[in-house]
């Protein structure tokens, strides 16, 4: 999309121009925003969704594998994204769920631009999204510092 048809209707001009990290809309309707960074975005999801979001549009600014596959689990009608990577593309895809990225790429790395994501080496790992959410989990929690 060109930038000068941007408004503020687009759901990447809400998401950039606020300041979001992930964005969730039926029908015009905001059904969820975060300005978390990470993966804690994708289990609120789950959690406050349980019974998923057909219909829905996801507006995210980055999308990898371990996004894709909670989005198809969820079950998501669309997803945009800033940033998109090839094996998220073919998850979408495989999952009949339309996508659009602003800018694709091999993979999503980390933070600090050394290697890949952990949550996307992860959803190498674990194919079904269930016993991905689990594991995302098992490492938010390990990574969390323990209290004497």
């Amino acid at each position: 999309m060109a930038t000068g048809s941007r408004s503020p209707t687009d759901p990447l001009f809400v998401l950039e121009d606020e300041g979001l990290s992930l964005l969730v809309m039926r029908h015009a309707t905001e059904l969820y925003r975060s300005y978390d960074a990470g993966v804690r975005p994708l289990l609120e999801l789950v959690e406050w969704f349980p019974g998923g979001l057909e219909g829905a549009t996801v507006v995210d600014r980055a999308v990898g594998a371990c996004a894709a596959r909670i989005f198809d689990y969820l079950k998501v009608d669309q997803v945009i994204g800033l940033t998109g990577s090839l094996s998220a593309e073919h998850i979408l895809h495989s999952a009949a769920i339309t996508f659009s990225f602003r800018t694709s790429v091999v993979d999503i790395r980390n933070r600090e631009n050394t290697g890949p994501c952990p949550y996307e080496q992860l959803s190498l790992q674990h194919k079904d999204a269930r016993d991905l959410i689990a594991a995302i989990r098992a490492k938010l929690a390990e990574s969390r510092p323990h209290r004497a």
